[in-house]
This record gives structure tokens, C-alpha cells and sequence, in this order.
């Protein structure tokens, strides 16, 4: 298929396409006789043909629509074929005005769900992202070959103001809008996308707030104490483990008891919480899905020792729950991630210490190994990382408080 571009509009067309909008409109809504209704719909038919005819022969010698040996009618660049030509007139006219920018956005979303190019999560996120920030915006309602870079940029100028969000909230709305419209590109509704057209150097950004992304040895330390004074059931244990180890919560959730021996604990799955996108473009209730461990196979499936408090961890859940589908269950269901991090939320707030989710725990184990000497290259395969660059991310983390005498003292 050649790619089709649709031509700008003259005032006088569109001032057509805005009459047979509120034509259809009155049609819908008005309370109108059979004779009324027949002829508003007349009208609106005689508006449409005009209108597309002017758009699709505008630089085209010949004036008719071609008509095949079955007797149905086509139409090239861009190519429709219709039992008539009233059929393909419809056709043609929905594909030069139906693509608004909120119906591509709806299309890219549901393509990315049924090839699962990428994770629920993600898609999670973009309709987030979707939902909040743009919406809501003048480019929602716009037909997508009528934005210009200006009109990108203007929403780029009222999300940062100046210094409204970081810059890496802005990147996370911007990947958005370039993925829709890089949709649209691939599909030949635009020849090109207007985010990469675009300099964005004169925006201002808000300074990232210093972020913690480690419990201190103390911090960990005092939260274990505390957690050893209480009642076990899984949610407590899994919490202990998780600091006794470096796993990803889902992680935890997908162990069962054959996985362990004599120390060694192979992480072969994660159990996580997926959302499938509706037809309605939401997502449904979240459903428990048990999958490889998150990255590349090759890595992220490995063996680990753990140490003897994270057996005796082990032991205690193997007892609360002999037979269950996973080793770790609360009142025989899985756990779940939401109240892992509610009841992490809940011990750190009566131990008094800063709150940080439980991903955060893995950035404080590999951190500690980190400190106490080894080398990063040994570490990346414990965390399941398929690239170094991944793991120092983790390992560079604050797990000792910092001596604000040192510099004086170096320096005397």
C-alpha cells in the first residue's frame, strides 16, 4: 500500500465536515418524524459525497470511482473497495475524519495488548499517563494529520510551566505521545511524527528530589528485630527472606518448597498480578499469572545460596503451609504485592524508620554486597541481570550512614 497523505482542508470544507457533524448529532438526539429523519439523512448523504469527492479526485485526472467485473466499487490511494459507491464513500470518509488523535491512541493501545509487545504493566502505565496528562489536552479531539509540531509543543510548554515536573516525568509523557504517533506513522495516517521534530531544550524542568533507594544496615537491621517479636504468617516471613536475599517480590511469590536444597534456592518463575486491557480500553480486575523471572531467560532463571536465617525462614513457611500450590500463601491465596508492601509500610512505620517499597529491598541487598567487597560482575548474575549497566544501577546505593567528618579529617 502507498502511503496516503490527506491533504489540508479549505475553510469551505471544513465548515462542510462541521455541518454533517451536527447533522449526524441531530440525528441522534432530536425527535424527529420518519419524513424528517429521511430527509436530514438525505442531506447528510449529499454533504458526505460532496465533501469526499472534493478530498479524493482533488489530484486525480480521472473523476469516477473505478468499478469491478462483480460489480463492487473501488477506490486507490487510499485504497477501499464497497459493494457501492455510497458504502465506499463512508469508508473513505472515515478514514479522513474518524482518526482523531484519542481514536489512534485507542488502536496503538489495544495493537501493543493483543501482540504483548509489552508487559500489562506498561500498558498500565500509558493509559495512567494517557488518562491525566493528555486526554484531556486539545490534541485528544484533533484529527492526527492536523497536528503540527506547534501543537505538541504547546502541550509540552503547559505540563513544564515553569518547572512544574521533572524532567523524567516529562520523558515518560513524551514516550507516549511518540508512540502513538509513531502508530499513526507506520499505518500511513501521517507521513511523519511531529515529537521528533522537536527541540526541547527551552523547557525548564523541576530538580529531581534526592531519592532513597536503600534501607541502611541499621534500618534493615532493626526491622528484622522487630519482625522476629511478632506472630509469623507469610506476608512477616517473605519480608525476612526478601532481606535475607535479592529477589524481585514476584519472585517470592512463585517459590515452591522443591525449589529449595540444602541452602540452594532456584528461581525458576514470578507469580504477578496482570490486567487485561477491556474493549471498553480499561483494564480489567487484576488476574495472578506465573511467569519466567523479568528479563532475559538466559539470566534471570539461576540458583542461589541463601544464608542459614533465610532457610530457617524457609522451614517456618514450609511448616505454617505443608501443602499449598506456592510455599509462601496467607489463608491459602498467593500474596500479593499491594499488601506485601502495606504490611512492609505498617513495620517500618512502628520501628520508625522511612518507609521504602519492596523493590527497594533488593537495592539494599545488592548494595550490601556490594560494601562488603564483591566485585559487581558477581553480583549481576545473583540479581538475574543480563547487563552489568543494569546491576550498577542497584549496587551504588547509601547502606551506611554517611561520616560528615571525613572530608575535614582528610584534609587537615
Amino acid at each position: 500500500m502507498s502511503t496516503y497523505i490527506i491533504p489540508e482542508l479549505t475553510n469551505d470544507q471544513k465548515q462542510l465536515h462541521t455541518s454533517i457533524m451536527y447533522l449526524q448529532l441531530y440525528i441522534t438526539n432530536a425527535k424527529l418524524s420518519t419524513a424528517e429523519m429521511a430527509h436530514y439523512i438525505e442531506m447528510t448523504k449529499k454533504q458526505k459525497e460532496r465533501l469526499v469527492k472534493e478530498i479524493y479526485f482533488k489530484n486525480k485526472r480521472k473523476k469516477e470511482f473505478y468499478t469491478c467485473a462483480d460489480g463492487r466499487v473501488k477506490s486507490y490511494n487510499p485504497q477501499f473497495i464497497a459493494p457501492d459507491e455510497e458504502s465506499l464513500i463512508n469508508k473513505l470518509y472515515d478514514f479522513y475524519f474518524c482518526n482523531t488523535f484519542k481514536a489512534v491512541y485507542k488502536d496503538w493501545l489495544k495493537y501493543r495488548a493483543d501482540t504483548k509487545i509489552v508487559s500489562g504493566k506498561t500498558i498500565e502505565e500509558d493509559i495512567g499517563i494517557w488518562t491525566r496528562f493528555i486526554e484531556h489536552s486539545e490534541l485528544s479531539n484533533m484529527q492526527v494529520i492536523d497536528i503540527k509540531p506547534k501543537h505538541v509543543m504547546k502541550l509540552f510548554d503547559e505540563w513544564t510551566g515553569n518547572g512544574r515536573i521533572t524532567r523524567k516525568d516529562f520523558n515518560n509523557r513524551k514516550a507516549v505521545l511518540n508512540g502513538i504517533f509513531s502508530y499513526a506513522v507506520l499505518n500511513e495516517l501521517i507521513d511523519f511524527n511531529p515529537v521528533l521534530s522537536l527541540s526541547c531544550n527551552h523547557l525548564r524542568f523541576r530538580l529531581p528530589t534526592a531519592e532513597k533507594k536503600a534501607y541502611t544496615i541499621a534500618e534493615r537491621e532493626a526491622l528484622l528485630a522487630y519482625l522476629k517479636t511478632l506472630e509469623p504468617d507469610a506476608y512477616i516471613l517473605a519480608i525476612m527472606l526478601a532481606f535475607y536475599g535479592v529477589f524481585r517480590i514476584g519472585e517470592i511469590k512463585a517459590l515452591t518448597w522443591d525449589k529449595t536444597d540444602s541452602g540452594m534456592i532456584t528461581i525458576q518463575h514470578q507469580l504477578v498480578e496482570e490486567r487485561t486491557l477491556q474493549n471498553d480500553m480499561t483494564l480489567g480486575k487484576p488476574k495472578r499469572v506465573l511467569k519466567n523471572p523479568k528479563g532475559n531467560p538466559v539470566y534471570s532463571i539461576r540458583t542461589e545460596m541463601l544464608p542459614h536465617e533465610g532457610i530457617q525462614v524457609l522451614e517456618k513457611m514450609k511448616s505454617l503451609n505443608p501443602d499449598g500450590e506456592y510455599l509462601f500463601m496467607f489463608n491459602g491465596r498467593p500474596l500479593t504485592t499491594e499488601t506485601f508492601n502495606r504490611r512492609l509500610k505498617k513495620y517500618c512505620t512502628a520501628t520508625g524508620i522511612p518507609y521504602l517499597s519492596s523493590h527497594k529491598i533488593r537495592f539494599t541487598s545488592a548494595s550490601m554486597l556490594y560494601n562488603a567487597g564483591m566485585k559487581a560482575i558477581d553480583i549481576q548474575p545473583l540479581l538475574g541481570h543480563s547487563t552489568l549497566t543494569m546491576t550498577e544501577h542497584y549496587i551504588g546505593q547509601r547502606v551506611v550512614e554517611r561520616d560528615t567528618s571525613q572530608m575535614s579529617q582528610i584534609l587537615t
